[in-house]
């Protein structure tokens, strides 16, 4: 096993981890929050907040039992500390994402050495989709954080014999499931059991386990809220839960989330830029089954853990892009022990840094091109939803522009040190991937979040400035953003029941609701919307326009 300590390698990581605190924590509030999940689980937390009910979570007045509400109080927290508003939603999530770096770091101390703690921390980091869950709401920066925790724990007992690691192990996966229920158990139990069996070691590590004290400590991080809420509702709860939102999820596509067997793989494969080519080089030279030396075991848990959490959620019908996000970690830990394992700073095969620009180089042309080509993309687009979204009067920057020459120096960069393929290559390639996330989360997020959300958060303000006594209906349309981000909660109503309360409802009274619905209510025939935009239509119904 060859160890590398660079005091220079530490230096930059350590100037690397607070680059990316400072880039990410100040932008989380730039673009506004997306419909449907970030602004769900916002008001969720919203609601708990307002109405003191911190059992059980509800959503514009609505009970909404999806997801326990461990990451709804964190949510909360944020907001008395920092107001209602996108950066406290966002907060708890971009914080956990450092807390994940912090505990690589941790683990690499306590395994190995500082140099690769800090190597596999800022490799983490600079990840794209782990910047882009440290700047979404939504519940699984926070999950990755604890089923990080137990697998990292994991391996320190089974390496170290540290029988305090175990109960450690124990009390993280208990917290997983507090998050975001059964995943945060079956990931974590699936990847322990392979890798014990890979190494021939399962029997020894079921009768090491401390498992008096190990049950205890899951079952109290685990179990609280489970109980108080089926204490509360019963068997309603858990099917709802369990059946629906977990089972169902993995049975059929849900909400119209579904994909074939390679969506995992082009979603991985976007998600690791611009480590895709280290990935692949950091599994082939560290592989090996049954080793247990430090760097080689440390690289099968990361192969272990990465393939397995894509395999097993391609067999499940509702595919999201962040449902594999959990692997992350591990997929840094393979390059960082590969790269140890052969020579932090040893020659690489050029193909990584080759293969590296050629991917980014289109994206950095597309970046730069645009402001200038945007005119000619809308004509493109076919969707009627999403003509209606691009036909708005807002049109990205030069700022993106300038983001994608950034993005094609570093592009340049690689170019130039692909000639040796040698020297430092952690401080490249990270400081690529903080350019990367910078310019696609800061400069394109941005862009994208004010053009997708621009009608809603126009409804919102207008909602805001009603009478308080007006009601507001929502036909067919789920859209958090308004209640939100106008303070107000709002009635949904659906099909035919929807169209008969609108028959009968007493103006004046304010309808929301897509384009498309429009025709469905023959009491909003020949009604002017009060707001047309992106799809979206908006009326306030007064005595003159019913009679009208």
């Amino acid at each position: 096993m060859k160890r590398v300590s660079d005091i220079s390698d530490e230096h930059y990581a350590w100037w690397l981890l607070l680059l990316w605190a400072l880039l990410t924590l100040p932008s989380l509030g730039l673009a506004p929050l997306f419909d449907y999940d970030e602004t769900i689980y916002a008001q969720t937390a919203i609601d708990m907040m307002r109405h003191s009910e911190w059992i059980v979570p509800t959503a514009n007045g609505m009970q909404f039992f999806e997801k326990p509400p461990f990451t709804y109080y964190l949510m909360d927290t944020s907001f008395m500390l920092f107001g209602e508003n996108a950066f406290a939603a966002r907060l708890p999530s971009g914080v956990f994402t450092l807390f994940t770096s912090l505990l690589l770091l941790h683990f690499g101390r306590r395994i190995h050495s500082s140099a690769f703690g800090l190597a596999a921390a800022v490799i983490f980091l600079t990840m794209l989709e782990v910047g882009l869950l440290g700047h979404a709401a939504i519940l699984d920066a926070v999950l990755n954080f604890f089923i990080a925790a137990t697998l990292l724990y994991y391996f320190l007992w089974r390496q170290l014999g540290d029988r305090r690691d175990a109960l450690i192990t124990a009390a993280m996966m208990g917290a997983a499931v507090s998050i975001k229920g059964p995943v945060g158990v079956v990931i974590p139990v699936l990847v322990i059991v392979i890798d014990r069996l890979l190494v021939k070691d399962l029997g020894n590590t079921l009768r090491a386990i401390p498992w008096l004290p190990a049950l205890g400590l899951f079952l109290v991080t685990a179990t609280p809220w489970y109980l108080m809420i089926l204490i509360n509702h019963g068997s309603g709860f858990l099917y709802e839960f369990i059946m629906v939102h977990n089972i169902g999820r993995a049975m059929n596509p849900m909400q119209g989330h579904g994909g074939g067997w390679h969506y995992y793989l082009v979603v991985f494969a976007a998600s690791v830029l611009p480590w895709l080519a280290w990935v692949i080089w950091g599994s082939r030279s560290g592989w090996n089954r049954h080793s247990r030396e430090t760097l080689p075991a440390i690289v099968r848990l990361g192969i272990i853990w990465t393939l397995l959490v894509i395999v097993l959620f391609t067999f499940a019908q509702t595919k999201l892009p962040h449902y594999i996000s959990s692997i992350y970690p591990g997929t840094a830990l393979i390059i960082a022990a590969a790269l140890f394992y052969r020579g932090v700073n040893s020659a690489v095969p050029k193909s990584i840094y080759l293969g590296s620009a050629a991917i980014l180089f289109p994206l950095a042309l597309a970046l730069i091109a645009l402001p200038a080509i945007y005119p000619q993309l809308i004509e493109l687009v076919r969707h009627p939803r999403a003509i209606a979204i691009v036909s708005q009067d807002i049109t990205p920057s030069i700022w993106i522009s300038l983001a994608g020459i950034l993005l094609l120096a570093c592009v340049f960069w690689l170019l130039l040190c692909s000639r040796k393929a040698s020297g430092n290559h952690l401080f490249r390639f990270t400081v690529t991937g903080i350019v990367l996330q910078s310019t696609l989360l800061i400069g394109l997020g941005g862009f994208a979040g004010n053009l997708i959300q621009a009608p809603t958060m126009r409804i919102a303000d207008e909602v805001q400035r009603l009478p308080a006594e007006m009601p507001v209906y929502s036909y067919n349309l789920n859209a958090p953003s308004i209640s939100f981000y106008s303070g107000r909660p709002y009635r949904i109503l659906l099909n035919d029941e929807g169209a008969a309360v609108v028959s009968t409802a007493t103006a004046p009274y304010a309808m929301v609701m897509r384009s498309e619905s429009a025709g469905d209510i023959a009491q909003l025939e020949g009604v002017t919307p009060h707001i047309d935009q992106g799809g979206y239509l908006m009326y306030i119904i007064t005595p003159d326009s019913k009679r009208h």
